[in-house]
């Protein structure tokens, strides 16, 4: 990993003024010298044309940095030109910068450019005003061989302009869109209005179609308990994901790597990720995850789940399992599972050859040594004393490194690459190290092990990666991973690089939650308060509601920090349209009803979702003794309070009367233990000003533990002695709670659902996986090794590991959504069984997984 970026370095703080200085704002000076190659990069082109003391607009400014970040393959001359067209203001736009390097690209080397041809290739003297527009767009969306139809052809419109011929694409994207709006308008009214037409028109064919009598817990389209989630697709259609090239059109240094790779993948997209077996995934990945798979995925191609394995100290059996399990419970199926230990011999023949070629070299130098000679950090590296070593020396010396005659860190394999780029990533990067310990999977055949920086860019060529997806502390690395498949001439992938997901109020360090664990600060890495993806899936939190999350969020390559309460409402929102109602009571008091019989027992229907008829209804009885939530009722009445209270009314939701207060009585403490009523049945049935939710006694379904979780730290964010800012009250525990009896019947149903989902897509899953070879020995675990002892631990996709506690998922109405915990043992839920209520050992553990919307009527 990079070190961390201190903007106020008096290095950093001197680029930072300079890029300011060429027009560029503090905020867009400070992100480009966060990535060292930008920063490098912008530097250079001011130093080589003499840019210092030019102070340009940001827009200017902009045009200069895309040509700084795209301009490495054009010598001087064709950049110089260039940076003249910027200067003179001919050319603009980051839109022009990139039409211009294409452009100078593609002149043959050593012919001057054609001016006309440049001009006219990079929009230079189109000026399209915003008054021209309205009649330029008319004219354009007239020649259309496909004219729009209605609202649903704008997006089509837009890409066309931008990726046509038309002069149209040189405006200004933002008033062109104003002005295809305004367009649509006249064409199809109003987007709110066609859209109200066709909810119209769709509720017309409904009503024509005859509607099928619900079935009591019918789930909706996605359900809350599903295990297929959506994928949403939005962020590959627009955007930074959708501008990426197609397969076979990233360079490669020979052309025959490219009919080749074609070959393999038939032109398909090819992506993988490439996680560490050593911890459990966190939030982060779920980005991460859903770019790498749903890239692919939405272009009909394929992924692999790749265990990068190269550190024996680091993995653990458990791990490879749980991240398959993750992937899965996210949506997604790997079209392949492989591990970077399966091309160890591969890559070794490939380090002996880069030897063989002079790139390569075997250092003995300290770590304390090597440092300094890489510039300790802060640049100007100095070659190392054995970088000159003659070629069959390093080769001897990597042999006996390979038979463990070197200690550890005694020495290394290194990359000769480029002292003088201003890349640390160029500064002779360790190939291979010495690692005595036995592997997971290849146990101790082997005494070296290759680093990330060799095996990623070697295991994407080996695996034929059409796009090597990573987030953008990776953007410094990119110049290294294309040199190294260029020093020897295998297949390049192209590198794309996204801001992480960064969450406010909380950690993701594995090495900081292992403490957390191990000092019983908190359960496990599982804990509901953490957020590793166990510890959300625990929680309750659909995997589907983070996709949406992820979405929402859309993908772009500048770094932010999101706030909690923006994670929690696109959870919420999830929930709303797609978990089922129950009453439930979190603080119970008993209210009996003095005027009906002992006996008094009315059916109910209640609505699993009012506004999700396809949900269906379940029933209850209304009784004469039921409870209430003690917060619902007052001893003392108020003007603004409308719940139930001396000399008040209440409505009970679906109960047929309503009822009002007649007495209560109170224990020593003054606490309320019960609430006599009246139900108010005779006459004109009064309105209730607010209705409350109840379960009945006699069937009331009690709850061993509601937990509440709340934030883990009290400060954000958390400091340096995180272990003492542990909030005491971040879990809270009720005891007492009672739920309505439908709970059995939508639990039973939840899961049987969700079984029958991940059993359809288990077959799916094999039936779309990449054919087994009896050839293929380099996937297995080699003999004597923990894996190959433990072979049954292998991770493989099964039905049971997307089926969980926390597929039952409902909003506890008027208080919370919440999932049961896996700590919960419910006899009726156990396969095959054959009880369809309570069992005399069921112990039902409820979680909180997000609170409702602030409801303002609801403090009164």
């Amino acid at each position: 990993m990079p070190p961390k970026f201190d903007p106020k370095s008096p290095e950093n703080a001197s680029l930072i003024s300079l890029f300011q200085g060429l027009g560029l704002a503090e905020k867009s000076a400070t992100e480009l010298v966060r990535q060292p190659k930008s920063g490098v990069a912008l530097k250079s082109l001011i130093d080589e044309f003499q840019l210092k003391d030019k102070n340009f607009d940001e827009k200017t400014a902009s045009a200069l940095v895309k040509l700084s970040g795209s301009a490495g393959k054009l010598g001087p001359a064709e950049k110089g030109y260039i940076v003249k067209k910027i200067e003179s203001g001919d050319i603009k736009s980051t839109d022009q910068v990139a039409a211009a390097v294409k452009y100078a690209e593609g002149n043959p080397a050593g012919t001057p450019i054609n001016e006309e041809e440049f001009n006219k290739a990079c929009g230079v003297g189109i000026d399209i005003s915003a008054a021209q527009l309205p009649e330029l767009i008319k004219s354009y969306v007239s020649t259309l061989s496909s004219p729009p139809e209605n609202w649903a052809s704008l997006g089509a419109v837009l890409g066309g302009i931008r990726s046509g011929t038309s002069d149209l694409k040189w405006a200004n994207a933002g008033e062109v869109k104003t002005s295809l709006e305004t367009l649509f308008t006249e064409l199809f009214g109003s987007k709110e209005s066609a859209q109200a037409a066709a909810k119209a028109q769709a509720a017309s064919a409904a009503k024509a179609k005859p509607t099928p009598k619900p079935k009591a817990a019918t789930p909706s389209a996605e359900a809350s308990s599903s295990t297929t989630p959506v994928i949403p697709t939005t962020i590959f259609k627009e955007g930074f994901l959708s501008d990426f090239h197609k397969p076979g059109e990233n360079p490669q240094v020979n052309p025959k790597l490219k009919e080749q790779h074609l070959e393999f993948t038939k032109g398909l997209v090819y992506t993988r990720f490439p996680p560490e077996p050593n911890g459990y995934l966190h939030i982060g990945h779920v980005k991460a995850i859903m770019i790498d798979f749903g890239y692919a995925k939405f272009h009909g191609g394929r992924t692999y789940l790749r265990f990068d394995d190269t550190n024996p100290e680091a993995e653990e059996g458990r791990f490879f399992q749980s991240i398959l399990d993750t992937v899965r419970w996210l949506g997604f199926e790997p079209w392949k599972i492989t591990y970077s230990s399966d091309n160890f011999q591969q890559l070794y023949e490939w380090a002996v050859e880069l030897t063989r070629r002079g790139k390569a070299y075997v250092c003995t130098c300290s770590a304390e040594k090597m440092k300094e000679d890489r510039g300790m950090g802060k640049g100007h590296p100095v070659p190392c004393e054995h970088r000159d070593r003659p070629v069959e020396e390093s080769l001897r010396e990597f042999e006996r490194m390979k038979n463990g005659e070197y200690p550890e860190q005694g020495a290394a394999l290194r990359m000769k690459m480029d002292l003088t780029s201003g890349n640390p990533y160029m500064w002779d990067m360790v190939a291979y190290r010495v690692k005595l310990a036995p592997h997971h999977r290849t146990g101790d055949k082997w005494k070296i092990y290759p680093t990330y920086d060799f095996t990623h860019c070697l295991c994407d060529s080996i695996e034929n990666i059409s796009h090597s997806l990573c987030t953008v502390e990776f953007i410094p690395a990119r110049e290294s991973y294309e040199w190294l498949c260029d020093a020897l001439e295998v297949y390049k992938a192209r590198q794309y690089e996204f801001a992480r997901l960064n969450l406010q109020g909380t950690f993701l360090s594995k090495r900081k939650i292992a403490k957390l664990v191990t000092k019983q600060l908190v359960k496990d890495w599982d804990d509901p308060r953490l957020y590793t993806i166990i510890a959300l899936r625990r929680r309750g939190i659909p995997p589907g509601a983070l996709l949406s999350f992820v979405s929402e969020l859309g993908v772009t390559t500048s770094e932010s920090v999101t706030e909690i309460k923006r994670f929690e409402a696109s959870i919420r929102s999830y929930l709303e349209e797609s978990a089922p109602r129950l009453m439930m009571v979190l603080n119970p008091v008993k209210l009996v009803i003095d005027n009906v019989p002992d006996d008094y027992r009315v059916p109910v229907q209640v609505p699993l979702h009012p506004k999700v008829p396809a949900m269906g209804t379940v029933t209850t009885s209304f009784t004469k003794e039921v409870y209430i939530d003690a917060e619902d009722f007052r001893t003392e009445d108020s003007p603004d309070y409308f719940r139930l209270a001396p000399g008040k009314s209440v409505g009970l939701f679906k109960a047929p009367f309503p009822v009002s207060y007649l007495s209560h009585t109170t224990d020593s403490n003054g606490k309320v233990t019960e609430i006599r009523c009246k139900l108010e049945d005779d006459g004109k049935i009064k309105k209730a000003k607010a209705y409350i939710q109840w379960v009945n006694v006699p069937d009331s379904i009690k709850i061993e533990e509601v937990r509440y979780f709340k934030p883990l730290f009290k400060s954000d964010p958390p400091p340096t002695d995180f272990e003492s800012d542990i909030d005491s009250n971040s879990l809270e525990i009720y005891k007492n709670a009672v739920i309505e009896p439908a709970f059995y019947e939508l639990s039973k149903k939840s899961i049987l659902n969700a079984r029958k989902e991940s059993e359809e897509r288990l077959k799916k899953a094999k039936a779309n996986s990449a054919p087994s070879s009896n050839n293929e020995e380099g996937n297995k675990p080699l003999k004597g090794s923990e894996a190959f002892k433990h072979i049954e631990d292998e991770p493989i996709a099964t039905v049971e590991q997307l089926v969980g506690m926390e597929n039952i998922r409902f909003q506890g109405m008027r208080l919370a959504y919440f999932t049961i915990d896996r700590e919960s043992k419910i006899k009726s839920l156990e396969i095959d069984s054959k009880i369809n209520g309570k069992d005399k050992e069921d112990k039902i553990i409820l979680n909180r997984i997000v609170s409702l919307k602030e409801d303002a009527g609801k403090s009164a």
